[in-house]
């Protein structure tokens, strides 16, 4: 984070503790536990996108692309007046953030009105839930015009994507937890398992609690 310039040192009068936490594909994601900052905070009430809408309009397309901007919140610059209260204590020093970094309270909201300004008058082909943008339609050439004008806006708002973490041109792609497109919409059977795998153990528990 150092060499990439996302975090400096710091001689800050704030301190937050670090959280490492364990990705699905491995990698750690490092977080601040920034509870005690986030109670004194005024929340930022823009409204963030309703899941099973945007999965509605994804379901009976076609064809569809799913974009995911590279380190989310960490393309966006942090004010200079915020940086001192982003500051995190290791067992090296005290560092801040010249980044919005993940585990603010108003950081979802943020980076949602980011995407939601970037996408601003393509509602009606392109859908952002916070860093994962899709882009949908039945018609393949329209497809690739509207994906070429979604890159054009994210190149010139100086914001990269993930391109391995990108799905392009798919007839059906995985989604915020669902398989959608042409006309289904499916919660990804791990995650169905998950949910029978809690319930089962639920039950079973609340069994041994009262066998009557």
């Amino acid at each position: 984070m150092l060499q990439m310039g996302v975090i400096r040192p710091s001689g800050s009068a704030w301190a937050s503790p670090v959280v490492l936490v364990p990705k699905p594909d491995r990698e750690i994601r490092f977080c601040v536990d920034y509870h005690k900052l986030n109670a004194v905070t005024r929340p930022d009430n823009y409204p963030m996108p309703h899941t099973d809408e945007l999965l509605e309009k994804l379901g009976w397309a076609q064809f569809i692309s799913t974009v995911e901007l590279t380190k989310g919140y960490w393309q966006v610059p942090l004010h200079e007046s915020s940086k001192e209260r982003s500051a995190f204590t290791t067992h090296v020093r005290l560092y801040k953030f010249n980044v919005l970094p993940f585990g603010l309270r108003n950081a979802p909201t943020i980076f949602q009105r980011l995407v939601d300004g970037l996408l601003a008058g393509l509602g009606e082909y392109a859908v952002a839930y916070l860093d994962d943008v899709a882009i949908f339609l039945d018609s393949w050439a329209e497809h690739v015009e509207h994906l070429q004008k979604v890159f054009e806006r994210i190149r010139e708002a100086g914001l990269t994507v993930k391109a391995k973490k990108c799905q392009i041109g798919l007839n059906r792609v995985t989604y915020l937890g669902h398989q959608v497109g042409q006309g289904t919409i499916n919660l990804l059977q791990a995650k169905v398992d998950s949910i029978q795998k809690d319930f089962g153990l639920s039950q079973s528990q609340r069994h041994r609690s009262n066998p009557s």
